[in-house]
């Protein structure tokens, strides 16, 4: 992948060895030495850094460009250190406001945990939606698993957390996960579903899996491998590799707000890697016969050929359109570049 070089004024993510933060790029030391951030919030929590940070190139393991910045004005002096470079990564292929909307919903999840008002609030929300994520917690296991602990959802807007070690799974959460006006996006269904099945008597319906999507639109796969969430993002998304805490776990009791915003996190960015998937690597080659097709006739040049093109009474631009099957490619070579 091309090496991207970073300036004044964008947002950048810093993957670090035991953190990943988040900030605008206010300075960059001589000879790339350091990097320093303002606004700065830690990735992992989306709580604020106060003040001023610096970064030095030791430290960081890659840079991943989420804004880039507004044009500089040379001649302001104040942005000298523009000038000096540093080698970016990646541009994430989710931007700043997705990330803001998605961390809002995180820290604004709903945890339920008795079907009181807030559960029947919950379930009312949900009878409205067409398409949800969905996560469970230890169910390493499938069926076996010792406790399954929490059942995640998650909306466009919103994210609920349900105690299913304390509350079960109800019927209205049955009825929504069987539903067949439901769209369920979900990552390694294998272990969710066994566990749905065979503990809760809950059958998942039809879901799109994101794992089996990486797979499908792979050739070349280690399949002893079973992709992480956290590996799916970092793969598509470009997000960093240690956005997850995988030492926070889930059987014990009362649970802190730090283990039920990890469980929100864990559904949190599903429906936008399935949108990823199925738009930018799965239909890619269906959308180039899109523009393919679109372009027939808007792009003659010339007025008469474009008259001879309408005159024949039938389009035989139409046959010009591509079959296809699913997009596989047959290396590892990122779907954005492999034209380049």
């Amino acid at each position: 992948m091309d090496k991207l070089n970073i300036c004044k004024g964008q947002i950048v993510l810093l993957d670090l060895e035991d953190e990943c933060v988040i900030g605008e790029v206010q300075h960059i030391g001589a000879k790339r030495s350091f990097i320093r951030l303002q606004n700065v919030r830690d990735f992992q929590s989306n709580l604020p850094i106060a003040g001023k940070q610096d970064y030095y190139s030791a430290e960081i393991r890659n840079i991943k460009i989420i804004e880039k910045s507004q044009p500089v004005d040379t001649n302001d002096e104040s942005n000298v250190s523009a000038s000096s470079s540093m080698v970016a990564e990646s541009v994430t292929r989710i931007d700043l406001e997705d990330v803001q909307q998605v961390f809002a919903r995180i820290e604004g999840h709903v945890f339920i945990h008795q079907t009181d008002m807030k559960y029947h609030d919950a379930i009312k929300h949900l009878k409205t939606q067409k398409l949800i994520g969905l996560a469970m917690e230890d169910i390493v296991g499938g069926r076996h698993a010792r406790t399954p602990s929490l059942l995640s959802i998650a909306t466009l807007d919103r994210i609920y957390v349900f105690d299913v070690m304390w509350m079960n799974v109800t019927s209205d959460i049955k009825t929504l996960l069987i539903s067949p006006k439901v769209r369920r996006v979900v990552h390694n269904g294998r272990l969710l579903e066994d566990v749905l099945k065979h503990r809760f008597d809950a059958p998942l319906g039809k879901y799109f899996d994101t794992l089996v999507a990486h797979i499908s639109t792979n050739e070349n796969y280690d399949d002893q491998h079973e992709l992480t969430i956290q590996e799916c993002l970092s793969k598509y998304l470009n997000l960093p590799s240690n956005f997850f805490d995988s030492t926070i776990t889930y059987a014990s009791r009362p649970l802190t707000e730090t283990q039920r915003r990890a469980a929100a996190k864990n559904v949190a960015f599903l429906l936008i890697l399935q949108d990823y998937l199925i738009h930018e690597v799965m239909l890619k080659q269906f959308y180039q016969s899109c523009n393919h097709y679109g372009s027939s006739l808007a792009g003659s040049a010339e007025h008469f050929e474009s008259i001879i093109k309408l005159s024949k009474g039938r389009n035989d631009d139409l046959n010009d359109i591509d079959r296809f099957k699913l997009n596989i490619r047959t290396d590892q070579t990122d779907p954005e570049n492999e034209n380049s």
